[in-house]
């Protein structure tokens, strides 16, 4: 009676454990397989307001590849952000509303931002240029006769 009570309790335990350990491994693998899926694009409204502001852009791995968002609140996106390997290297942005990059963005290695060029006066050609260290600007160059070199210097 003793022995076939420790084998009914023995292969209740080995149930119940086989029960539980296959549980476990169905939730591991509903876990592993949410974690196997990956955006392919995030559309965000940033503002609240009911329109799209931002597009982020992945590669089949979850990296992601470009970023583009509308910064002046018109329905147009007005900025793109490339990365490679999740980090930025270059950007653009159409600061007069005319849908073509009027300013450039360059990034390090980091993907810290350590230039901006801009064309000011429209004549499709870099005059501006503002230098950053670690996100901030510490100086400014500005081509004002247009021969494509700096004449006016500032530092912050």
């Amino acid at each position: 009676m003793k022995k076939s009570f420790l084998l009914a309790v023995t292969m209740m335990t080995m149930t119940v454990t086989g029960q539980a350990l296959a549980a476990s491994q169905t939730a591991a693998a509903s876990q592993d397989k949410a974690a196997s899926v990956k955006p392919k694009e995030a559309k965000v409204d940033r503002n609240y307001d009911g329109v799209i502001d931002r597009i982020e852009y992945y590669d089949s791995n979850g990296t992601i590849l470009r970023v583009e968002t509308d910064t002046n609140n018109d329905g147009k996106m007005d900025e793109w952000v490339y990365y490679e390997n999740g980090v930025p290297v270059k950007g653009e942005k159409d600061t007069n509303g005319d849908g073509k990059a009027d300013r450039g963005m360059v990034y390090d290695a980091q993907g810290k931002l350590v230039r901006i060029e801009a064309d000011i006066d429209g004549d499709g050609k870099i005059d501006e240029w503002v230098y950053y260290e670690g996100g901030k600007p510490v100086k400014a160059e500005k081509d004002n006769n247009k021969d494509g070199k700096p004449d006016t210097w500032v530092t912050y």
